[in-house]
């Protein structure tokens, strides 16, 4: 395993700032013609037609404008120290477009709505680059964040499942409605989830909507983790249940639901496709004529598609309703770029299968495939070990509706990326999770929030996943976990220094089946913090757990699971600091513990008490904290078997403290994305009851090395400057109690250029 990582990083030092010594091609998507010669002045139309006039070392300027066309590269090599280039012309933007403009020829139907017959069909809808919603019932948005609230934005029904019994009418093909309650399911199992209903929302059942909704989709969370959308195929008005298209699906514990259909559309920002008569149906934003407005479509899912290619760089480059996929290449980066609305189902065009990973054929026949309808997402996937090499590097990933890439290519990486709004209308199974990985993954420093599937970063066997930050994850399935190693995943697989925060899922989990265990994984050096009624829980045997912090959530080492033998009798779990220890969950607190635990400080309170600020993100032990130099010193002979192959962190005194930061680090590690301006201040923006002690420390700019820090109060009356060089903390004077203060910090990038920072603000406590 260690040479693999040693093979892996050799690959990954990939330059993306060779010099263009090569030749330079044009790519217009205005002015362009493919018979031109791809010169400055007489660029060629398309990118297939640069790519086969380039050779290693070349560069692809990509100038201004929307590429509305599939582009497929297959077989196209750069070298190591020569790669291949394609990026935007300086000052201009390159936009892979998935829409296309709809015609002005709506006509009114009834209710505001206004209706169009097609030619052909399309499977989401905007005005101009603003989403507009599938209509459903019960109403949700992203403005209020509702839609990630499964007690707002999903029905439930009378299912219960109490005492290993099925209780109610619901059940495989038939759902009765009923209202969401505080608490779906028996506290002690891994699927329940705590709700917070109110009673003025989502609280109009099924029958009282009067609505007939027989041939509409129905999105069943019917499989704890696993979520279909099925046809209604029997319903009437006034009636609290309806019938559905069982096939294919299993019916669990929990069931949750909602409807997706032309009856369901009344609001303003709402439409729909009939495919069967090729209508399109549209309430506009603000009950507006949208024969005025930009109103365009989804009409491809892949913009960009990279078949057997090697050593490509694609820098800067934006896709909007569209997203790229790779099979079968190495050495290709993706950079610096933005994939927004990449990805979503095909429900109303009939097809009802959960997200295809890969291009099944690798065809470039792109009218055969758009006709098979099937449900694509952003992938990069080879077959064999590897490591491949290939990497996503700074980029957002926004609003994808699926998992947000599939990374099943061993030996690549996702790094820097910013990942949000993932997968609102759940069509996998949780065990894809929201940013899936396969063997040897990197998975380093990226944000990564608000996600409908269960599971959020899912790597696979022999992976790191390293200075994440994750929060509200896992919202719209039963169980799961925002870092979730699965059984045969954790043999080799390192998670550390990571923040996992605000989710009512659990936060790190080693999971397992019924029949079969994991072995083998590391966890140290993270935080989970405000976790509610989640915890992390580590299944399987042969572990090893060091160095990690749960505040305000529990730390669970299951004796056993299933049918699987006992569980964590080979673990090492030692310096770890934890508000609640247990080995299942908190139901049983006195339960007693298989692993070997060392040096570990529990109980209820002793985060608060030992680290100096929690509550404002400073998880540093407190001076003269009894958790200072008290942890275990872990040697190799300490591993519980050979495939953990983790490097001990530095110490700074005679031993490790407990938890998961150093006393007197000269740096505090923030994990997290790495923005253009220095971010993620600690203590955060807006903070009050900051400690008098308090140091200012926050998360460097993306390629920068220095920073200058400015520092005042309100009154004018305390001012300051400090510049540093490779640090990220600043010992402030005395802070006054009461007192307000207001921070920036600049950038020095590496080419001596100054990024100036946001304005942060303080309250001290009084």
């Amino acid at each position: 395993m260690m040479n693999y990582i040693s093979r892996l990083l050799s690959i990954f030092i990939l330059s993306c700032s060779v010099s263009a010594q090569g030749a330079e091609f044009f790519v217009s998507p205005t002015e362009g013609n493919d018979r031109n010669n791809g010169s400055q002045t007489s660029p060629f139309k398309t990118i297939e037609q640069a790519a086969q006039a380039m050779t290693p070392g070349d560069t692809c300027w990509l100038r201004n404008g929307r590429y509305q066309c599939e582009s497929v590269l297959k077989g196209i090599r750069g070298t190591a120290d020569m790669p291949m280039i394609f990026k935007p012309f300086p000052g201009e933007r390159a936009v892979m477009d998935g829409t296309r403009q709809l015609p002005s020829k709506w006509t009114p139907w009834k209710n505001n709505i206004y209706k169009m017959k097609l030619n052909e069909p399309v499977w989401q809808l905007f005005s101009g680059s603003s989403l507009i919603y599938v209509a459903r019932w019960p109403n949700a948005s992203f403005e209020d964040g509702s839609i990630w609230r499964m007690e707002q934005s999903m029905r439930f029904t009378d299912r219960t499942f109490k005492k290993g019994a099925y209780l109610g009418k619901t059940t495989d093909g038939v759902i009765c409605d009923r209202n969401p309650e505080s608490h779906d399911g028996d506290s002690g199992d891994e699927g329940a989830v705590r709700l917070n209903v109110r009673s003025d929302i989502n609280q109009t059942t099924l029958a009282e909507t009067g609505i007939d909704f027989t041939d509409a989709i129905a999105v069943l969370n019917i499989g704890h983790w696993l979520t279909w959308a099925r046809p209604i195929t029997k319903h009437k008005a006034g009636d609290d249940w309806f019938k559905y298209d069982a096939g294919g699906t299993r019916m669990s514990k929990y069931v949750a639901y909602y409807i997706l259909g032309l009856p369901a559309l009344d609001r303003p920002n709402e439409w729909w496709y009939d495919a069967s008569t090729k209508t399109i149906y549209l309430r506009a934003a603000g009950d507006q004529n949208p024969n005025k407005l930009p109103i365009s479509g989804k009409v491809r899912d892949f913009s960009l598609r990279l078949i057997d290619c090697s050593h490509l760089v694609f820098q800067g480059v934006e896709f909007f309703g569209s997203t790229f996929s790779m099979n079968e290449c190495d050495h290709v980066v993706i950079e610096d770029g933005s994939l927004t609305y990449p990805s979503t189902h095909k429900f109303m065009l009939g097809d009802f299968s959960w997200f295809h990973e890969t291009n099944s054929d690798m065809a470039t026949d792109k009218n055969n495939r758009r006709k098979s309808g099937k449900n694509f997402m952003t992938h990069i996937v080879n077959e064999g070990d590897g490591p491949f090499g290939n990497v996503l590097r700074n980029c957002e990933i926004a609003f994808p509706n699926s998992p947000a890439i599939n990374l099943d290519s061993p030996g690549s990486i996702i790094e820097n990326c910013y990942i949000h709004d993932i997968e609102w209308d759940v069509n996998s199974g949780g065990g894809s999770g929201s940013v899936p990985g396969g063997k040897g993954a990197i998975i380093r420093r990226n944000t990564v929030h608000s996600g409908g599937n269960s599971e959020g970063i899912r790597p696979g066997t022999g992976s790191i996943v390293e200075y994440n930050r994750l929060w509200n994850m896992g919202n719209l399935q039963h169980d799961g976990s925002a870092i979730n190693i699965g059984t045969g995943a954790q043999t080799g697989t390192t998670v550390r220094y990571n923040w996992v925060h605000d989710t009512n899922r659990q936060g790190i989990r080693f999971d397992s089946t019924t029949s079969r265990m994991g072995s083998g994984g590391s966890v140290h050096n993270n935080v989970i913090f405000n976790l509610d009624s989640g915890g992390s829980k580590f299944k399987g045997d042969h572990h090893l757990l060091f160095n990690n912090t749960f505040h305000d959530s529990f730390f669970a080492l299951p004796n056993g699971y299933g049918n699987t033998p006992p569980h964590n009798q080979n673990t090492l779990a030692c310096n770890t600091l934890a508000d609640i220890m247990v080995a299942w969950n908190t139901k049983n607190p006195n339960e007693e513990i298989n692993a070997q635990l060392e040096n570990n400080i529990t109980g209820e309170g002793v985060v608060s008490e030992n680290l100096r600020d929690p509550a404002n993100l400073d998880f540093r032990p407190k001076p003269g904290s009894e958790i200072i130099d008290a942890g275990f010193v872990l040697t190799n002979a300490d591993k519980p078997t050979e495939t953990i192959t983790v490097e001990f962190p530095p110490t700074l005194g005679n031993a490790p403290d407990i938890g998961a930061y150093e006393s007197g680090d000269s740096t505090y590690w923030i994990p997290g994305r790495k923005e253009a301006a220095a971010s993620s201040p600690v203590p955060p923006d807006g903070a009050t009851n900051v400690k008098k002690n308090a140091d200012l420390m926050f998360l460097g700019a993306y390629k920068a090395d220095k920073y200058i820090v400015n520092f005042m109060n309100t009154a004018k009356d305390h001012k300051g400057k400090v510049e540093l060089s490779n640090a990220n903390i600043v010992h402030p004077d005395a802070l006054r109690a009461g007192q307000t203060y207001t921070w920036r910090v600049d950038a020095v990038l590496l080419d001596g250029s100054v990024v100036e920072g946001d304005l942060w603000n303080f309250t001290v406590e009084k």
